[in-house]
């Protein structure tokens, strides 16, 4: 029978999932509104804090330390993404990238890993998982800040 870890684990699964079906449209060319580049990266924070379960002085510790890496390396990787931008109809288009689906994809895959280590084990390693999508939640959230900031910068172009 599942425990509570293990309900709380399921959670994080599906979490990560709705990020990941959040992030597609960063392989099309669909315009977004900027609120929409934030979604993934409080979806997959939230998931790692539910496969954090309990917040014990380590796991927060490891968590912060995993979430603060995550960041600078979003942050670079916004800095080359190409954007356009319509500020009349408030509508942001990145160029087609897939990190976003990878990074998504991964904290799935690490959810579903701890869940499997959960059921097996009956304990798992929470601290070290939870950091571990805690780093994708960074990157995604470094990503998502810069991005919008650049786009509130950037040259007004039409988009439909």
């Amino acid at each position: 029978m599942f425990t509570a870890l293990a309900l709380a684990h399921l959670l994080g699964i599906l979490l990560a999932v709705f990020a990941l079906l959040s992030v597609r449209f960063e392989g099309t060319r669909r315009s977004v509104r900027p609120w929409r580049l934030f979604v993934p990266t409080i979806l997959v924070l939230l998931c790692s804090l539910a496969l954090l379960g309990d917040f014990n002085a380590r796991g927060k510790e490891v968590w912060l330390i995993g979430f603060l890496l995550g960041i600078p390396f979003g942050v670079a990787r916004a800095f080359w993404l190409r954007l356009r931008t319509d500020h009349a109809a408030r509508l942001v288009r990145m160029s087609p990238v897939r990190d976003g689906f990878f990074v998504a994809v991964t904290a799935t895959a690490l959810a579903a890993i701890e869940l499997a280590m959960t059921l097996e084990t009956g304990g798992g390693n929470k601290a070290m998982f939870a950091a571990a999508v805690a780093l994708c939640a960074g990157y995604l959230g470094g990503r998502a800040a810069i991005t919008r900031m650049r786009a509130g910068t950037a040259v007004h172009l039409d988009m439909k």
